[in-house]
């Protein structure tokens, strides 16, 4: 399975239901008639429940996340009519940037029907080896009976026509809370915090609305 996950920040002036509803509209109906997407979601930034930087180094309204097969299902999909000219011609529409990452992961979501609330934290590499990252985090994840993905950036890739962020995330981690009080608690200061301020030069919380398009 490829996963690419694309960082979407809406377009000046436009309100964010406006661009919610174009999203998940007009331009999730383009997308679909790409042959080979596996699994298609949308995830809408409710808030930022935490950062180590103010303001957050990121610009981002939405994530996407697109699955594929495999690496040439990816490809075609990328190559054919929609991907390469119908959806690029469509995203000024409602967007000022787009930053896509092919991400490789660590983890499996797997049914998130028992997992309310979803937590997506990018970010940007410390000091600390990333292995080392991994494990304090899988670590935490455990003791705290949470579900963590890994999704780590093996390239990047950015629209001529639209802005993108100067410093993409070297990874972008992904955690499912029981509610969206604990998921808050997790992040007034916790143990989660000082684990991300000590390994990372920079990460942003993000708790998002998850739509699920395929």
């Amino acid at each position: 399975m490829k996963k690419r996950m694309t960082l979407l920040a809406k377009k000046e002036g436009l309100s964010t239901s406006d661009f919610r509803s174009y999203w998940a509209g007009p331009h999730a109906a383009l997308a679909l008639g790409m042959e080979g997407i596996s699994k298609y979601t949308h995830n809408r930034v409710e808030k930022v429940l935490w950062t180590t930087n103010d303001p957050p180094c990121f610009c981002i309204d939405g994530i996407v996340e697109l699955y594929f097969r495999d690496e040439e299902a990816m490809c075609d999909a990328q190559a054919s009519t929609i991907g390469r000219r119908h959806i690029p011609a469509d995203e000024p529409n409602f967007l000022k940037g787009w930053t896509l990452c092919i991400v490789d992961t660590e983890g499996d979501e797997g049914d998130a029907s028992d997992r309310a609330v979803k937590v997506i934290v990018p970010f940007l590499l410390g000091a600390s080896p990333k292995e080392r990252f991994a494990a304090e985090i899988a670590r935490y994840a455990s003791e705290t009976g949470l579900r963590l993905e890994l999704n780590w950036t093996a390239s990047t890739a950015r629209r001529a026509q639209l802005w993108s962020e100067p410093h993409p995330p070297d990874g972008l981690a992904v955690l499912w809370f029981g509610s969206v009080a604990s998921a808050h608690d997790a992040f007034d200061e916790g143990a989660i915090c000082s684990l991300l301020a000590a390994h990372l030069a920079h990460a942003t919380a993000y708790l998002v609305d998850v739509r699920s398009v395929r």
